[in-house]
């Protein structure tokens, strides 16, 4: 399972990003905000840095589903967690 203070990328490319929290579940304001807008336990908040066309540099915080994310050596971020995942029950019926 990811951990906080990984380096992840967008599948489809883009700027290296730091988890800086994996939504938990544990009920507080910023998990429920972020449930509101359709998040969900395991998706993930990254911090990372763009640059604009005048050289300045921007630090964003924002929130990404796990099923969107890969770590740096190609590994989907949903997949790295159902392998590390040992309670998952679906394949017992």
């Amino acid at each position: 399972m990811a951990e906080i203070g990984d380096v992840v990328l967008l599948k489809s490319g883009g700027p290296e990003m730091i988890i800086k929290n994996i939504l938990t579940g544990s009920g507080s304001s910023r998990e429920k905000a972020a449930l509101l807008k359709g998040f969900k336990k395991g998706d993930v908040t990254c911090e990372f840095q763009t640059e604009d066309a005048k050289g300045n540099t921007k630090r964003t915080v924002q929130t990404f589903k796990a099923v969107c994310l890969k770590t740096p050596d190609g590994k989907f971020l949903a997949e790295v967690g159902a392998a590390d995942d040992d309670d998952d029950d679906d394949d017992d019926w």
